[in-house]
This record gives structure tokens, sequence and C-alpha cells, in this order.
């Protein structure tokens, strides 16, 4: 069902509350033994699970139709005629109008929603939205501003970008430049970013304490809207600057904290609108999308704060707080109101979007948790989907909105499809919703949608969940397709699947990514490896169990160990194997509980691995663990006189292949150069997502130079 777009103050009342509280009557059923709890609901906006083709099919749309109202062409403005000779315009040139220009805030939104939605679907069509206009305008800006200088004026969009009087003229584009440079070093962005910056950091009105603010309509006037209009490029600047790059984190951390003493109500767990220095008691008014942006910010600020700044605590609490206060808040139609504490004030689009986005990327990103706020986000994704039309447009938006100290100013904004707050928060929506579910498990349950840590292989519409701590409950080999097709489990520890497997404090393992490289119709890949685990714990802690378990002739097992067979036989983790590969073995006195356990080499486990894999009917495959970020001057220090040269012995002991990966890799890094890879580790040894998919590359090149057409035939690559 989708929701009609009834003009404006038609849809102003859409989804007020004394609508929203009316029931259709249902039809008196007289079966007493109907299954009435199993009856579907009559839902406002769809119900139930979403899927990754539905997302990204409304994400489509929008993007076709903004492909269609954008253009990137300078025309004389007084006959319409296209201008390519830029050296020789005159004043009457001007950006060609469409329904929203290039340069505003809002769309400064959608081009890092672009960008976002491009790396989440692997459509380059979006990035190709962006590098398209942001090539344009690097391109014509320096004509049009001879222009400004020979003439005295400019066209008014190009004014925004050449001298800008206002956040709203440069921050949130500005952070979008910042991104697309980083992702693409072909694009010529820098000049204009400085010029922005330099607007941001010294131009723009501050308190005398340097907080950013307005004169209008009071003086000394903070509005919570320029959290997100001057935050986060200052703080995404910090990534490209070539002087002080601390000095730029720390304004945009002290920038959220001024904002947040003078804006958050902690009882609320909200953030009033606006705020006036010479008011002795401000109202509070907590406007929908004013909070988004703020939200918003603070998502934007912890991906660039680093996990050690002394203030990223304070920031991320506070982020969970709003997160909190607004899921109480969310209407039983998906939506969030206008006033988001105002039952009787409309549904409005851009802030649900909005809040969709950060609370997806906060369950991405292993801030919040999945179980609790998962459903939040599905819901408000239903949401805005009816609101997206079939031309691809964007309803139920609130147009540009000033402040005011009275409630009937919010409640009487108009909402219109050419409002263009609504685009952006929309794609950068539906491409973390993709995120979000490629890495989580929803399931319908007794006609709710719930969240899991684990996937759920029952067809029961009624169900009990699946322990994932219990190995009674947890089944190797769910994903097999059918008898004949085959599956690889990993085995390993948190360089093949850190936490999760979905990137908490941006670790990631290998195996996350591996998957992506097999023809997944054919072949399925389960990642069992798990953080911490040695060769000997992985087996004792009875995970090698669980997957043997499920083991099936013609499968494959991929093993890989070192990291943490080293360290204290009995004493504190006491994960260590006896070193080697021989028959030695040595029984200890456990320290965790007091009793026996006999401890062998290195080898031991790794033969046992092997010889009851292959007595299930499965190939094996051996690696040498991933080389740590350590090196002896140029040279990345490698584990071939231990645990890389103990497992290609057993393996060709075995008569198994051995990839040596920590070989490969390290002659990777060596390539890319020991300043580069730094940035592909989070620590010492786990790597971050663009670490990860390096090492899962090598992987995938190792199987590639084996004799091992058994696997390698089942590659996309």
């Amino acid at each position: 069902m989708r929701i009609k777009t009834l003009g404006v103050i038609g849809a102003m009342f859409l989804f007020a509350g004394t609508t929203a509280v009316a029931q259709k009557k249902k039809e008196v059923i007289n079966d007493s033994n109907a299954p009435l709890h199993l009856l579907q609901p009559d839902y406002k906006v769809p119900y139930g699970v979403l899927s990754t083709e539905a997302v990204k099919a409304d994400m489509d749309r929008v993007l076709r139709y903004l492909e269609d109202e954008t253009h990137t062409r300078v025309v004389d403005k007084n006959t319409g005629k296209v201008i390519t000779d830029y050296a020789n315009m005159n004043a009457d040139a001007q950006l060609e109008r469409g329904a929203f220009r290039l340069a505003s805030y809002e769309w400064g939104v959608t081009y890092s929603a672009m960008m976002a939605a491009a790396e989440a679907t692997g459509d380059e069509a979006y990035m190709n939205y962006v590098r398209d206009r942001f090539n344009f305008l690097s391109e014509v800006a320096p004509h049009f501003q001879q222009v400004y200088d020979k003439y005295g004026t400019v066209d008014p969009q190009m004014k925004q970008i050449l001298d800008p009087h206002a956040l709203d003229d440069a921050g949130a584009v500005c952070a979008a430049m910042i991104k697309a440079q980083m992702k693409d070093p072909s694009l010529n962005l820098q000049p204009l970013i400085d010029n922005y910056i330099n607007f941001i950091l010294y131009k723009e009105y501050r308190l005398a304490d340097g907080t950013f603010a307005r004169t209008r309509p009071q003086h000394n006037t903070l509005w919570l809207d320029d959290m997100f209009m001057g935050i986060p490029p200052v703080a995404y600047y910090s990534k490209i600057a070539k002087d002080n790059q601390q000095k730029y984190v720390s304004e945009s951390v002290k920038q959220v904290l001024q904002f947040a003493d003078r804006m958050w109500i902690p009882e609320k767990k909200l953030f009033r609108h606006g705020w006036v220095e010479e008011m002795q008691d401000p109202p509070a008014f907590f406007w929908g999308r004013a909070n988004g942006w703020a939200l918003l910010t603070m998502s934007e600020i912890l991906d660039v704060l680093p996990e050690s700044h002394p203030q990223r605590e304070k920031i991320m609490s506070l982020f969970k707080q709003h997160v909190q206060g607004l899921a109480a808040l969310q209407s039983g139609e998906g939506f969030w109101h206008q006033l988001l504490d105002r039952n009787d004030s409309y549904l409005e689009t851009s802030a649900t979007a909005i809040y969709v986005y950060c609370i997806a990327h906060a369950i991405n990103k292993g801030w919040i948790d999945a179980l609790t706020y998962g459903p939040v986000a599905n819901l408000g994704w239903h949401a805005v989907s009816t609101q997206i039309n079939d031309k691809g447009q964007v309803d139920g938006t609130c147009v540009g909105t000033g402040m005011a100290f009275d409630p009937a100013f919010y409640y009487y904004r108009p909402i219109n499809v050419y409002a263009a707050h609504g685009y952006g928060p929309v794609i950068w929506a539906g491409a973390e919703i993709i995120n979000m579910l490629n890495h989580q498990h929803p399931k319908m349950n007794d006609s709710a949608v719930q969240f899991y840590n684990i996937e759920q292989m029952t067809p029961e519409p009624i169900f009990h969940a699946a322990n994932p701590n219990n190995a009674r409950d947890v089944v190797a080999g769910v994903s097999r397709k059918d008898e004949s097709t085959p599956v690889v489990f990993l085995i390993g520890d948190s360089t093949v699947k850190c936490g999760q497997g979905k990137g908490e404090n941006n670790m990631w393992g290998w195996g996350s990514f591996f998957a992506d490289h097999f023809d997944a119709d054919n072949i399925t890949v389960e990642n069992w490896a798990l953080g911490g685990r040695s060769s000997r714990t992985y087996m004792t802690e009875g995970l090698w169990s669980k997957v043997l378990a499920g083991i099936k002739p013609n499968d494959f097992v991929i093993i890989d160990f070192g990291h943490n067979d080293g360290g204290p036989i009995n004493t504190g983790r006491a994960r260590a194997s006896l070193r080697g590969t021989g028959d030695e073995s040595e029984t200890v006195i456990m320290e965790r509980h007091g009793g026996p356990e006999t401890v062998y080499t290195f080898g031991h486990y790794l033969r046992t691995y092997i010889r009851q894999a292959k007595a299930k009917g499965a190939n094996v495959i051996v690696t040498s663990h991933t080389p740590a970020n350590r090196w002896t001057e140029d040279r990345v220090n490698r584990c071939d006189q231990t645990y890389g040269k103990w497992s290609r012995e057993v393996a060709e002991a075995e008569g198994v292949p051995f990839i040596d990966l920590n070989e490969i890799i390290a002659q990777k890094y060596e390539n890319i150069g020991k300043d580069s890879t730094s940035t592909l580790f989070v620590d010492g040894v786990h790597n971050t997502k663009e670490g990860a998919l390096i090492n899962a590359e090598c992987v995938v090149e190792g199987i590639k130079n084996l004799d091992c057409t058994k696997l390698s035939k089942y590659l996309i690559d």
C-alpha cells in the first residue's frame, strides 16, 4: 500500500493522532477454531522482513529521478542556450536549473548518501552520479570566479560555492566532497574543499565560546541544524589536512559538546530545536528533522573519532541516549512526528529516513543492539518506502524550516515532493538497511519481526529461538542448499572472523568477505572461526565438534591458526599449544578449574583437524596465518620459521594443499608500503575492512594457484 499525495493541508493531517487511533472494524468471525492470532492485521504500511532487492528497487527509482532533475550544464539565463566555452562566459551564465540545486546543503546529504549506496549495493551508478556532478562543479568553478571578479555578480547557485555566507552554503557539501576526494583521488576538489573549510573555521559567526551561531531570528541563536551544517566537515577535514589534524578533531568534538550543553534535554532524551542566549527560559520544541541532524552529526563524528579519543565515550553515550529517546517515539505507522513528542502533529518523511539511517548504521557498527533496534529500523524503512512514488519522488517531507517558539509554526509547515531534504536521507537509509540485512538475521516469529544473532532456519511461523552459545541449537552446514551443494567451512581465529563478523569496532576478519568470491547458487561459505581461539582451544572448547558434525562428503575445510598458539599453557587464557609438529605432549593443571589437561603440539592439533575432516569426506586446505603489522625496516616480519613453517610441514605430510597466506599478504603489504599498510590495521594484528578485503583476495589468489580445481571452479572472479 502506498500513501497517496493529498496536497499540503490534507497530507499534513494524513497520519494525525486522531486518524491513527481510528481502526478499521473487523468482520466478526464465527468459527471458534480459526487461528485468530495468525490473522493478517490491517497495517497502514507494509510489515514484515525487508528484502535487499525491494530496498534497492526503491532506491533506484529515486536515483533515476534525480539523474533527470539535476543537470550538469551551463546555460545563458536569457536564452537557455547551452554554454560550452566556459572561458568566455559573461554575467548571464548560470547553472541549468533542474528541480534541485547541485550545491545546496540538502544535496551535500544526497552526495554522501549516493557514495554510501554505491558501497552498499556495488552499483557504480550511484558513485557516477557524484563523480559527474563534482567533476562538473570543479571544472566550471574557476570560470565562474572570473565572472564574479569581472562583473561583481554571478549565478546565485555558484555564489554559494565561491563565496559562502552561511553554514548552509558550505558544510554538508564540503563533507561530501572530502569523502569523494578520499574515495576517488582523481577528483580535483581540494580548492573547493579548502574554500569551504576556510569559511566554516574562520568566517562563520560564533558565540563568545566559539560555538557556531546565528543572529536570526534572535541575536546569538543556536540552531540545532548547525550541528550538521558545520561539524562533520571539520571532523572529516582531519582525514586530509596537511597541518595539525588533531586541531580539526578537537574543534569538532568541542562543537558537539557545546551544542549539547545548551540543546540537550536529558529527561526527554531529545534536543530542542533552538536556543537563544538572551532568553531566560528557552522553550523546547523537538522538531523531527533537527533532531535528525543532531543524531546524524554524532554518527558522522563517531565514524571519524579515534577509538582512543578521551571524549569518544561521552559522545557515544549521548548518541545512544538519543536513539533510546527516539525509538520510544516511533509511531505505529513506522514514521516519526513533525514535533516528536506531539502525536497530533503530522508524520514526516525526512526525519524518519535520517533516523532509519543512523539506527541501522549504529547496528552495523556494533554501537547498539540489533535485537533491540533492528525492528525499529526495519519498520522505519517500510514507512519511508511508502513515500517513494512511481516517478522516484519522495513525498511527505517538510519544506525548509526556520525557527519559532510556538507550536503552530511547526504544525503547519507544508510538505512537498520538491522539498530537497528528503532525497539524501532516503538514499542513505536504504543503503544502510541493505548493509544491515546483509549482516543481520531478521525473521518473522509469531507474526512479529525479530532480529537474531544467528540465522533461524525453521520454516515454522512460531518457533523457539536457537541459542548461539548452545551446541545443540547451532548446526554446521545449515546454508547448504541441497545434498549436491558443498559447503566451505572456515575455522580459525579473529583474523578470520572478528567478533560476530560484522565489523564491530571497525575490526574485520577475511572470512567475512570470502563468500563474495564464490558462486552462491552452487556453493556456500560458513565462517566458523572465533576470536581468541588457538589450534588447541578451538578443539577443547567444542567448536570443532560442531563443525565436524555438519561436514558431508565433498565439503571443504580451510584451516587458519597460529596467532594465538603462544603464551601460557595453563594460566591466564591458557590457550598455547606446544611448539612444533611432533608427538610430544604435556599434562598440566589448569589454573582456571584446577583439573588436568594434556596439551599437544601445534602440529598435532592440525593433524587431528585434517584427518577427521578427511574421514568425513571433506577436502582440506591449510593456510599459514595472516602477518601482523610488524616490520624490520621495509620488510614485513614473516612466520616462516614457526607457525607458518609448521603449517606447511603438516599439510605436506598429510597430503593436503597449503596456501602460504602469510607470504602472499606480506608481499602485498610491501608493495603497498609501510605507511599505507598501517591504514589496513586497527591494531598490530586486527584488520580494518579494507585490510580484510585484501586478505580475502589473497586467500582466493592462493586457491587459484593450487592444483585444487574442485574448489576453484566455484570462484566467480
